[in-house]
């Protein structure tokens, strides 16, 4: 099979490889699409922690195995203990143990790839392989509303339209609250115009001064912090949803905020198998409004082409798709 390797930063070979031999309780998925995330991009230009090289990235991912011909399955990229207090009390996302496929296992730029049985997911009819691979994202902007209780009628404020603040938004909107969406990048806002204008989601402008209860941040800019702590009303809460790119500036203002107000500062990592579920259910059901967030597709040796592109975060998914 074909694989994308990444030997070193900002070094992808393209190589001819055997495919590992499945273990007890593992099968092999034959690749049909894997979504290249910003994350990748990171993990190319400068490493991350759990990465250890060698490795074939890719994380956001869905295909076939052969005893279940004709049905697709996304592949949730972890692999936890089941055993834990974390995993028994159903927070599989937060196990020590944890082993995320495209880290710490080979992911799914490569035409297969090996992964625990149980972290498939059948993909419903009618939601095609290069849609399916938002699946894991959009699991991820379900955790976060799960985490932040996002009820309806809820007023949520999202700073970042990137692909996540999209989903963030339309996890919201299913459980009936309204939005309101922030990014600088007018050239990239604009893209969701016809997504956001469907779902009547307002757009926050720098000066606004309207209220909120739930808060997220999709984006990695540390201000969000600060300024999303004073637009929430009494008693709401700030979702940690991305990391921070550097430390907020004004910690004590924050601090004293949450004391006073009762605020709540919530954080949200990751997904479950539940996520991943309900993610595949919303994808059925919104697809049809979601495709727009399928930039281009591409081979996988026009991959490293893309990486730097992907890097700057100025557009949404790029997908390779195998054939």
């Amino acid at each position: 099979m074909k694989a994308l390797v990444l030997t070193g930063r900002e070094r992808f070979e393209l190589v001819e490889r055997e495919l590992a031999v499945p273990g007890e309780h593992e099968v092999a998925v034959r690749v049909a699409a894997a979504a290249i995330c910003r994350t990748d991009a990171k993990m190319w230009h400068a490493g991350h922690r759990d990465l250890v090289m060698p490795r074939v990235l890719g994380h956001e991912v869905c295909g076939t195995i052969d005893e279940a011909p004709g049905r697709l399955f996304a592949v949730w990229p972890g692999s936890a203990c089941g055993s834990c207090s974390m995993c028994r009390s159903g927070r599989e996302n937060l196990c020590p143990q944890m082993k995320i496929t495209g880290f710490h296992r080979d992911g799914g730029f490569a035409g297969q790839l090996v992964a625990p049985r149980s972290s498939l997911v059948e993909v419903p009819k009618g939601v095609g392989a290069s849609l399916a691979t938002l699946a894991e994202p959009l699991a991820c902007a379900i955790h976060g509303v799960k985490q932040s209780s996002v009820r309806r009628a809820d007023r949520v404020l999202i700073y970042g339209a990137g692909t996540l603040g999209i989903l963030l938004a339309m996890a919201a909107i299913n459980r009936g609250a309204s939005v309101a969406m922030a990014d600088p990048d007018v050239e990239k806002f604009a893209r969701s115009e016809a997504f956001r204008s469907r779902y009547a989601i307002e757009t926050d402008k720098p000066d606004a001064q309207g209220r909120f209860d739930i808060i997220f941040n999709a984006t990695a800019s540390a201000d969000t912090l600060a300024s999303g702590i004073r637009r929430l009303e009494p008693g709401g809460r700030f979702c940690l949803f991305s990391g921070l790119g550097s430390e907020p500036e004004s910690s004590a203002s924050i601090f004293s905020e949450l004391h006073y107000r009762e605020l709540e500062l919530v954080g949200s990592y990751g997904c479950t198998r539940p996520d991943m579920r309900d993610a595949l259910r919303l994808l059925a059901r919104y697809g049809q409004d979601l495709g727009f967030l399928i930039e281009r597709t591409i081979r996988l040796d026009e991959a490293p082409s893309v990486m730097e592109t992907v890097l700057a975060g100025t557009g949404f998914r790029q997908v390779i798709e195998f054939k």
